[in-house]
């Protein structure tokens, strides 16, 4: 059952590219318990601050973006606004080691090869726009691609 999900996950996000920017869909395999996510706006690129960030343990870095003014709605719910002070959340894969049992199969032999920004910096995110069915919050998990900007 839970291979059936993954593969059909896989199958729908096999296409899924708007704006000219593509996502990286075999990031998902490094996704612990991938059924809990389910596709929001699908593969998008945003912009914003990084207002901050804690390593989680499932490996990744749990980041919140607060978004430039101007970028659509839908990016972030009423749970994004109550449970992270109104930030959209983006994860970057298995940055340190895992130390959530139910994780390490997922991040075992794998980084992500992405840069890591500081707090304040100001980036673009591209990659798969989620909601977290666990949290109820808006993410972008996987992210394909951090870009620091001037």
């Amino acid at each position: 059952m839970k291979r059936l999900l993954l593969l059909s996950l896989l199958i729908s996000l096999a296409s899924v590219a708007a704006y000219g920017q593509t996502c990286d869909q075999s990031l998902m395999a490094h996704v612990y318990h991938p059924n809990r996510l389910v596709v929001a706006k699908g593969c998008i690129t945003v912009t914003g601050t990084v207002k901050s960030k804690t390593p989680e343990g499932d490996g990744d870095i749990h980041i919140r973006l607060q978004l430039d003014p101007g970028q659509g709605t839908g990016l972030i719910n009423q749970v994004n606004n109550t449970s992270q002070h109104g930030f959209l959340v983006f994860e970057p894969l298995c940055q340190k080691k895992p130390t959530q049992a139910s994780a390490k199969t997922a991040c075992k032999n794998f980084k992500q090869n992405i840069t890591i920004p500081k707090v304040g910096d100001r980036v673009r995110i591209t990659g798969m726009h989620m909601l977290d069915n666990d949290h109820g919050w808006l993410e972008i998990h996987p992210v394909t691609d951090i870009t620091i900007l001037p």
